[in-house]
């Protein structure tokens, strides 16, 4: 073998390295990459039993937590129909000043009431931040949505999320995941049908599961609302419904912490303990 031969054989080899050293250090680094986790904590019914206190609990609890939360969902129901009560909305603020990681909300039923849609949505947002809202966190696009009708809105709730989603996303295919929070799960409530009905229009509407097949990134919907832990499917997106945080029917107070790994949600019921257990 000559030697012009030789180096050209040798630099092949040394490029062969080098694109193994990049791939290796690359699958390291991924490796490497840290887990993502959030919270949520849906209908803590403030102004209803002892809704406020077992929201210090939770909050207590989560920032005992053994892994970084991100940030925590709230998924509405704060109140009990009392965000009108300054003294319940005082006590609800206090109880969540504590919490060491960011927190979004968006409004359930029994925040922004049908017999004051002015007043209360108003108040909602001033304490509590857009009704609708696009947040970036660490690489994964959250979508915090109203369920709710609000004042001089023609279109039903369902409609107005559908071409929000739209308008925020884009023509879909991105690379980031994106979660989706909203109060209202879009889904029929199989054990009180009657309630699906209330929720929405239609108990199904095939519209979701066309809407959510154009953005692959999607990787989970998280509600509330029923009061019971459910996971349900809209095609191939899982639609996480919480249980509640408030003590209603003789339920356990519940929240929620997940885990979003290589594409796919992960999650554990927990219960509040705080400084009283």
């Amino acid at each position: 073998m000559n030697a012009k031969h030789a180096d050209k054989k040798g630099r092949k080899y040394q490029w062969l390295w080098t694109c193994l050293v990049v791939i290796v250090f690359c699958a390291g680094g991924m490796a490497a990459e840290k887990p993502f986790y959030f919270v949520q904590i849906s209908d803590t019914h403030w102004g209803a039993r002892d809704g406020v206190s077992l929201t210090r609990r939770t909050v207590e609890t989560v920032n005992a937590l053994s892994v970084k939360v991100e940030f925590v969902a709230i998924t509405g129901d704060l109140f009990s129909d009392s965000i009108k009560k300054e003294a319940v909305l005082n006590e609800g603020l206090e109880a969540m000043k504590g919490l060491k990681a960011p927190v979004y909300y968006v409004p359930g039923n029994h925040d922004i009431l049908k017999t004051d849609l002015a007043v209360t949505s108003k108040l909602f947002e001033k304490h509590f931040g857009a009704l609708n809202r696009k947040v970036e966190i660490r690489g994964v696009t959250c979508l915090f949505l109203c369920t709710e009708l609000l004042e001089g809105e023609t279109r039903s709730p369902w409609q107005v999320q559908r071409t929000w989603i739209e308008d925020t996303l884009g023509s879909g295919k991105g690379k980031k995941p994106v979660l989706v929070f909203m109060h209202r799960p879009p889904i029929r409530d199989l054990i009180n049908g009657s309630d699906g009905a209330v929720s929405w229009d239609e108990p199904y509407d095939p519209r979701w599961e066309t809407l959510f097949g154009k953005y692959p990134e999607i990787k989970g919907v998280f509600a509330g609302h029923f009061h019971r832990d459910e996971l349900r499917w809209i095609g191939q997106v899982p639609v996480f419904v919480a249980p509640a945080l408030a003590r209603f029917w003789d339920r356990q107070p519940t929240f929620r912490l997940y885990e979003l790994k290589d594409g796919k949600v992960n999650y554990w019921n927990l219960y509040p303990q705080g400084k009283k257990q």
